[in-house]
Parts: C-alpha cells; structure tokens; sequence
C-alpha cells in the first residue's frame, strides 16, 4: 500500500447494500498477493454488506465497511471491527465495554490503477476519525509479516509497528491489559487515536513490548 495525495475526485462513504461483491473482491486484494477473483464465493463479509450496507452488526459493536469512490466505481475499501478474537479471551461481563477499546483495521486495499493518489490514505482517516469521535483509543492494523512497503507506508501514517509476537499494553476501565498477533502469520501496526497518549517500546525480563501511556 503506497499512495500520495491526489486532486482526483474520490468520495470516502460507508458501503451500500448490494456492494458487497465490490468490496469483497478488493479487499482480497489486502490478503493475497495474486489478482482478486472477479465473481468471489459468496463470504459472510460479502453477504452482510449486501444486506445490512455499511454497518454490519457483531457479537461485540458493530463492524464498518468504507468504500473510496470514483465516477460511481469503488476503487477502494477499508473493514474496520472490534477485535472479536481478543474480545471473546476477555470475560464475558467486560467485552461490550472493552469493543470500544481498540478499532482493528482488518483490511485495506485500492485497484491497481488508482493507486498512488491519497486513496488508501483518505480511508484510513475516515476509519481513523469514525473510531474516534467513538471514543475508541487505539487503532489496530493487521499487515502481512514481511510486508515492508505496507509497514513503512503505515510508518508514516503514524503508526508504530510491533514485532512478531510483541504485546501491545493499554489501559482500560479495569486496568492494564494487553492483545498481540496471535502468531496468524500478521504483524500489528498501532497508533493512539486520542490526544495526550503516545506509544512507547519498553523491555521487562530480556524481552520487548510496546505500551500506550500518557506523559
């Protein structure tokens, strides 16, 4: 993911239904290195945005399906959603609390053709933004190990990108906690989505982590 601010006229919205098929074959793009599938089986993702549109209810929250348009085509999609994984660790009388926690960037992508023009970072702003007049703290982005150009272009967004297996500690209602990659071949990028907090890397017992902490 590599782009650059552009005077092309793209509209940032939440999905309609029936663009479910468009932004499940983009967003197969930000998980394979091979050209999407133009006629992608049918997915819950894909069946979920044709019906519910952008907002797609979850066991936690809700999930936020954002389309880049251009001419009326979707040249790019963002899925934001509660992490559900490291919620359903939590127990149980907490994670309706904790969903508003963390927004995780699960995936990102833009057609070939329109990249290169702000598109991917104008998405990322609009989740960016949507997560934090929710009071969300901390975005999550979950990027291929060994994808280099996605994490320098991250990098430069401002986010901060753990090692492979790196806890990322944060405080909540209940006190410290902390969630990592889960060892699922992705890395995970962080950025602090409210003022006064900043992300710093620490070390305890010969091994590194990385906490988010007010001055």
């Amino acid at each position: 993911m590599t782009d650059e601010p552009s005077s092309d006229a793209v509209t940032i919205t939440l999905a309609a239904k029936g663009d479910g098929q468009a932004a499940v074959t983009l967003g197969a793009l930000a998980i394979s290195d091979q050209p999407p599938n133009l006629q992608p089986p049918r997915s819950p993702l894909l069946d979920a945005i044709d019906n519910h549109g952008g907002r797609l209810p979850l066991p936690y929250g809700h999930g936020h399906c954002l389309t880049a348009r251009s001419s009326n085509t979707i040249i790019g999609m963002l899925y934001a959603t509660p992490p559900i994984r490291w919620l359903q660790s939590q127990p149980t009388n907490q994670r309706a609390r904790l969903a508003q926690a963390l927004v995780e960037i699960e995936l990102l992508a833009v057609a070939e053709p329109y990249r290169n023009r702000g598109t991917g970072t104008a998405l990322l702003e609009a989740a960016e933004h949507t997560a934090r007049t929710a009071g969300t703290h901390l975005a999550l982005a979950k990027i291929r190990t060994g994808a280099f150009p996605t994490m320098r272009w991250y990098r430069r967004r401002g986010y901060t990108i753990a090692a492979q297996g790196e806890p990322i500690i944060f405080r909540t209602h209940q006190g410290f906690t902390s969630c990592d990659d889960g060892s699922d071949g992705y890395q995970l990028a962080v950025k602090t989505l409210q003022p006064g907090t900043s992300i710093r890397r620490g070390t305890a017992r010969g091994t590194t982590y990385l906490i988010a902490e007010r001055p």
